[in-house]
């Protein structure tokens, strides 16, 4: 035994906390292994590569599968551990910090002992009186990225690339850009070179292969730990607390996405969210895979009031017919995806489709409503590809998604014919008007802002290289992109009947005069659902999103109260019949997306009243004004 063996003790340990946790005087290790296995402690100094101690769990420290002790000593925070099953050296999957995988994709070192579990730093943080926005549901946007593809492309301009200090960085930009909540794919830490092949079939796969790199980290980890390789001053704690608090000085909020495949606990699971929630005070989670039960997580106390997304899940029955006082549970809505794909390539028979999703909200939950994520083409290659191009993922362009419901527009791939850009910047301009002229949170894929493009790749989760990195050179040459987003953004933001939190219900329920939305065709108050129809207009009604005093409630209809959105995907010219307004208002277009981009938000010099024309393939706006002479 050496000296520095000597002045540690152990004591009972205390089995209803998992993980390791410090006390006065030392740390508590609790680790679950098969009841017969014999199973030490090892404690490592700093920089070193072997262990200093090892520690036996004997037959009173074990009651089931759990053991635990206390292990008591000075200046404990500075050591590090792994556990021995069995002769096998493994890390604790509690494990607040995972010391020796500081560089991203280095593989699997020989040394069993050069992975270590850090302990939890016992010095408190300053959040500096920082607190969680508390966004409401319905006034969210959401930006979706990789902290470390966001960064890493060579000529960024910040300091720290491809790690929570290089996002940082980049907060002024989305604050700018108008979003206000940040998601994060996978920042716990995992392992992205793996040994094994699996295959799995959820919305997001496990995606696993031999000696690849897991470039987007939809695999187990350490769900309690940030990401060593993420980075970039070696306190991953301390750097990852402070995103959150800088994400939260701008008024942000910060959604963490979690990956949960059958073989982990629900239990467990929600415990790493309790400790995000309270360790980093992080705002939400995205869950996604097997392994959590939705009921049990959507039950717990703690999390109450912290937002929470599942795919495609009914929190209806959750409130027995009630509203709640706050909404912070949410839904991906994947069938939104599928749909307005398939009218923004002009499918035939998704009017009905396209109608539901634009107007489907919920009175209890949120509804996040998405044009591209990171299975499937980006925003880009939506509207450049028709065919999946993975061939440099080895896996002989089998692997991703088949049904893309996108269209090149006439050329497959880049192209210099003019007639053919053109078509796609209309084209992008409708998705992103789809998916912020609906009800619901509208979530951003990281670079679509741009134009970034995968070069056809749909399925990019092993390349970790340019082709999954954003492109912000693209960010200079299409500028003009970036500014629509903006405006399209700041838009619904200013427009409350285009982001209720509450669903619309299609008739004049308040005896205002109109109903709060209604639908029209090529005739006033009539939408022609035929398979070949591929047209309908909205009005929106926003005295019904805004609380007036009586005073303002007894004065004559309000010009700008009134919102007509025209959709047209024939690749003709179709003519919209306008629902007549009140005395001395008429219509006039203020969005069209088949003008250039300087002109796209211009508002017309001519009033409508009766009709509007909307050129093939494009998306009208138009606002109730006071005629003038």
């Amino acid at each position: 035994m050496t000296e520095k063996r000597k002045k540690l003790t152990k004591k009972q340990g205390l089995f209803m906390i998992p993980g390791v946790y410090p006390l006065e005087g030392g740390y508590n290790f609790t680790f679950e292994a098969p009841e017969e296995a014999s199973v030490s402690l090892l404690l490592y100094n700093r920089n070193s590569s072997v262990p200093f101690a090892e520690i036996p769990y004997e037959a009173d420290d074990r009651i089931g599968k759990v053991r635990s002790i206390c292990v008591m000593g000075r200046n404990m925070g500075k050591y590090e551990y792994n556990f021995l099953v069995d002769g096998e050296v493994v890390q604790d999957p509690y494990a607040h910090a995972v010391v020796g995988r500081e560089h991203f994709g280095a593989g699997i070192p020989d040394n069993p002992h050069q992975v270590r579990c850090g302990l939890m730093p016992a010095e408190a943080y300053d959040w500096e009186n920082t607190h969680c926005p508390r966004i409401p549901m319905e006034d969210m946007v959401i930006y979706k990225l990789h902290v470390r593809g966001f960064t890493k492309a060579a000529g960024m301009r910040v300091k720290k690339k491809g790690t929570f200090t290089g996002l940082i960085e980049m907060i002024p930009y989305l604050k700018g850009l108008g979003v206000n909540a940040v998601e994060l794919m996978p920042v716990y830490d995992f392992g992205e070179v793996e040994r094994t092949s699996r295959v799995n079939k959820d919305m997001v796969s496990e995606k696993k292969d031999l000696g690849k790199v897991n470039y987007w980290g939809y695999i187990p980890g350490f769900y309690y730990a940030p990401k060593r390789s993420y980075c970039a001053t070696g306190k991953p704690e301390n750097e990852m607390r402070d995103l959150v608090k800088a994400l939260h000085k701008a008024g942000m909020e910060c959604i963490l996405e979690f990956y949960f495949p059958g073989s982990v606990n629900t239990v467990a699971a929600v415990r790493a969210l309790e400790f995000w929630k309270l360790f980093y005070q992080v705002d939400g989670f995205h869950v996604v895979g097997d392994g959590m039960q939705p009921d049990v997580l959507l039950k717990d106390g703690f999390l109450s009031e912290t937002k929470l997304f599942i795919q495609n899940y009914d929190f209806a029955s959750l409130y027995h017919g009630k509203t709640p006082a706050f909404r912070y549970l949410g839904s991906y809505n994947s069938g939104f995806q599928e749909t307005m794909r398939r009218l923004l390539k002009s499918d035939e028979d998704m009017v009905d489709g396209a109608m539901y999703h634009v107007r489907h909200n919920s009175d209890c939950h949120g509804v996040v409503n998405y044009m591209t994520s990171q299975d499937g083409f980006t925003l880009n290659d939506l509207v450049s590809y028709n065919f999946r191009h993975n061939e440099e993922n080895g896996q002989e362009n089998k692997d991703g998604c088949s049904y893309n419901y996108s269209w090149n527009c006439g050329v497959e791939g880049p192209t210099r014919k003019a007639a053919v850009r053109r078509i796609r910047e209309k084209q992008i301009r409708n998705a992103v008007l789809m998916e912020l002229l609906s009800q619901g949170i509208p979530m951003i894929y990281g670079g679509d802002e741009f134009g970034n493009s995968q070069k056809g790749n749909n399925n990019a989760w092993c390349q970790d290289n340019s082709t999954g990195w954003l492109d912000w050179r693209s960010a200079a040459r299409n500028a003009d992109l970036t500014e629509f987003f903006r405006r399209a953004i700041a838009y619904r933001a200013s427009r409350p009947i285009l982001h209720l939190g509450r669903e619309l219900r299609g008739t004049d329920y308040k005896a205002l005069g109109f109903p709060d939305i209604s639908f029209h065709g090529e005739r006033a108050w009539y939408v022609n659902r035929d398979n070949a129809s591929r047209m309908f207009g909205i009005m929106y009604y926003n005295a019904y999103a805004v609380d007036r005093t009586e005073q303002e409630k007894k004065r004559t209809y309000v010009p700008e109260d009134f919102i007509f959105t025209a959709y047209n995907f024939h690749w003709e010219t179709r003519e919209f019949a306008l629902p007549n307004l009140p005395k001395g208002i008429c219509w006039k277009k203020v969005i069209d997306t088949s003008e250039d981009w300087n002109r796209c938000f211009s508002e017309g010099d001519e009033f409508l009243c009766r009709t509007v024309l909307a050129p093939p393939r494009s998306i009208l706006v138009l606002e109730g004004r006071e005629v003038t002479e």
